[in-house]
């Protein structure tokens, strides 16, 4: 359903439901969030890679012609550094807590994506860093910026990459990563996003394997209320293929969410890790309504808000659950 264009974009104006009947008329301009996902591949030296990102950034800023502006970006996972286990210390950043302005540092990266959205008036999900933790450790976060150049939330990847796929690929993130404890979604209240949005969502945030495990994002639904689900990611030539689009289309239909799933590009000379892109938007009901290819490029879409209400009330699953059989709990 997304128009992709030879100059490195795509673009899908409104993410509505896929069938007749399901929708209740137009999408009212209240309830619709214009948004831009950025599919980049980075390279060695962390100083071009953030130049590139800027480049891009400012690229997804400039929709089509009779678009609007989006209110929102995002990145892919590890945008700033090569996916290699071990090399990620050789790139990690301090990540500071939510509250946090970061225009001046700690993180060079995440200055460079403040100062941008402070510039331009936008929010931005920041994909995810190498993050050197205050106790020593290495992270895998994923971040999100307010148009103050704020720090709004902070996701370290729970689930770590660690995998043996006979004939396909090996990779194992726990050789120098530590996992994350804590579910990570935004409160949409006061529109910390700037959305302008008469109901603000509630934002969860994933990164990339964690998807795989539902438990997490039914509990980012059902007990802290999300709508929207970022996932920053970068599946590969070996699990893309698989299970890039079944995952993020299962995620969006067991919470009722709309889901961006923001990929790294796919190398063009074979070198390095062979991200799948692909980058998707998954409305509420399960329909892919934007997706990019494999290279570098900028996905805007414009979403229809009212849809995850629409969905809940048509299947109603948050209200049919077996509670007397089974429950997930957070611990």
């Amino acid at each position: 359903m997304a128009e992709t264009h030879g100059d490195g974009w795509a673009t899908m104006l409104e993410a509505t439901a896929p069938e007749a009947g399901m929708a209740e008329g137009q999408p009212s301009p209240g309830t619709l969030l214009p948004l831009a996902l950025v599919q980049l591949q980075p390279g060695a030296d962390p100083a071009t890679n953030r130049r590139a990102a800027e480049a891009w950034l400012e690229r997804a800023l400039q929709p089509p012609a009779g678009t609007p502006n989006p209110k929102l970006l995002m990145l892919p996972e590890i945008w700033n550094a090569p996916y290699a286990a071990a090399r990620f210390a050789d790139y990690a950043e301090p990540v500071p807590e939510p509250g946090s302005l970061l225009l001046d540092g700690p993180s060079a990266s995440l200055a460079m994506v403040a100062r941008l959205a402070m510039r331009h008036g936008v929010s931005v999900i920041a994909g995810s860093i190498p993050e050197r933790g205050s106790d020593g450790r290495l992270y895998n976060t994923a971040t999100v910026i307010d148009p103050d150049g704020r720090l709004l939330a902070k996701h370290r990847k729970v689930h770590l990459f660690d995998v043996d796929v006979p004939g396909g690929i090996r990779f194992r993130e726990s050789d120098s990563l530590t996992g994350g404890n804590r579910l990570t979604v935004l409160d949409g209240a006061g529109d910390p996003l700037a959305t302008g949005l008469a109901q603000p969502p509630n934002l969860g945030l994933l990164i990339c394997y964690d998807i795989r495990f539902p438990e997490l994002a039914l509990l980012m639904q059902q007990q802290l209320g999300a709508a929207l689900i970022a996932c920053p990611a970068a599946f590969n030539t070996t699990t893309g293929p698989r299970h890039w689009h079944l995952l993020m289309r299962a995620r969006a239909v067991d919470t009722q969410c709309f889901l961006l799933a923001c990929s790294s590009a796919r190398p063009e000379d074979g070198e390095g890790y062979p991200s799948y892109g692909h980058s998707l938007v998954v409305d509420p009901w399960g329909t892919v309504v934007a997706e990019a290819g494999s290279g570098e490029q900028v996905l805007h879409a414009q979403l229809d808000l009212e849809q995850v209400a629409l969905a809940r009330r048509a299947i109603p699953t948050s209200q049919q659950r077996r509670h007397d059989l089974y429950q997930l709990s957070q611990v």
